[in-house]
């Protein structure tokens, strides 16, 4: 009885500590993660107000293009960070000009 207790438990364990994260992620491909979701989130986003503008609709396009936007800023911040730590300083003038896009993009409606 007790090595079947010991069978059914240890399974269960295993499966505990394997599913435990490692943080083997360094800071710099954290915000690079980070900086690749959110300007995918962006670009979706964008790509489906396009496709409702081609089809007439003008459904909310204001509220989705700043939510865009906003994920832009944040994806691009990001990037800056990953840059910032990598000690890239060659394309902060091209980031800054991105991020300065993404908030015109933000405002403009």
């Amino acid at each position: 009885m007790k090595s079947l207790f010991l069978l059914l438990l240890i399974p269960p364990i295993v499966l505990f500590f394997s599913v435990i994260p490692v943080n083997a992620e360094s800071e710099f491909e954290m915000y690079l993660n980070d900086f690749y979701q959110k300007q995918e989130k962006a670009s979706t986003i964008l790509k489906e107000i396009e496709i409702d503008l081609k089809d007439g609709s003008r459904d909310r396009v204001c509220s989705r293009q700043r939510e865009a936007a906003s994920y832009g800023i944040e994806a691009t911040k990001s990037l800056i960070k990953a840059f910032k730590i990598n000690g890239s300083t060659s394309q902060m003038e091209n980031l800054q000009a991105g991020l300065d896009k993404w908030r015109e993009l933000r405002d403009y409606c």
